[in-house]
């Protein structure tokens, strides 16, 4: 199986050296990559520019906006080779609606930052694969309670593109020492709980597998 990983947080940007991200590090998509390399898959990760790093084994590429990750997954899927797509990044809801030109004085005692929407990105991957693809979504919730979680994971597989999704709570997560990951095949479906991205990798091989079937013979 062949299988294109996103890892790590997109870059929005307001200027020539600033810009807006969030807390993604890319580990948990990185990690994923590795262990299923580990298990005789082909891995491609696309990072954003902080993320960490796979091994030189598995070929990866760097992103930095949400637009920017929209072509190179344009590009990669219209190739015909990727059987499985594990989107793992935390890409941006919003931008800024104009990237100023150069750098931006400091000198304003406040400044107003106007934001439009990112297209989102996970209902648009199987349209443009010439071959059937699976998808695996990730949701991040904080401090969700389980009415909260399964709303947000239910809203996900409302979205469309989807054939699994995989819930984490980052309240869950800083409690540590092993990160709880809950895989959902349906919005209804109980869950799967994986222990850590060891187990989560193992789960996500079968899953995979087995949604690349179904769309096979669709």
């Amino acid at each position: 199986m062949t299988v294109l990983i996103t890892a790590g947080a997109s870059r929005e940007p307001i200027d020539a050296v600033r810009f807006l991200s969030n807390i993604g590090t890319g580990a948990t998509g990185v990690a994923l990559a590795e262990a299923l390399a580990a298990r005789g898959h082909r891995v491609v990760v696309l990072r954003g520019m902080a993320s960490a790093v796979p091994g030189t084994a598995i070929e990866s590429e760097g992103f930095s906006s949400a637009e920017d990750l929209h072509r190179r997954l344009q590009d990669r899927l219209a190739r015909g080779d990727i059987d499985a797509v594990i989107m793992t990044a935390a890409v941006a809801d919003y931008r800024p609606r104009i990237e100023a030109a150069g750098k931006m004085g400091s000198e304003a005692a406040a400044l107003t930052l106007s934001l439009v929407r990112n297209p989102k990105l996970l209902p648009l991957l199987k349209s443009y694969s010439p071959r059937p693809l699976a998808v695996a979504g990730f949701k991040l919730t904080v401090g969700a309670d389980p009415a909260a979680r399964r709303a947000a994971v239910a809203a996900q597989f409302g979205g469309g593109g989807v054939d699994l999704v995989v819930h984490n709570d980052l309240d869950e997560i800083r409690r540590g020492p092993i990160h709880p990951f809950w895989i959902y095949r349906t919005p209804q479906a109980r869950p799967v709980k994986a222990a850590g991205t060891a187990a989560l990798a193992v789960t996500l091989e079968k899953e995979l597998i087995d949604a690349n079937a179904r769309c096979l013979h669709r």
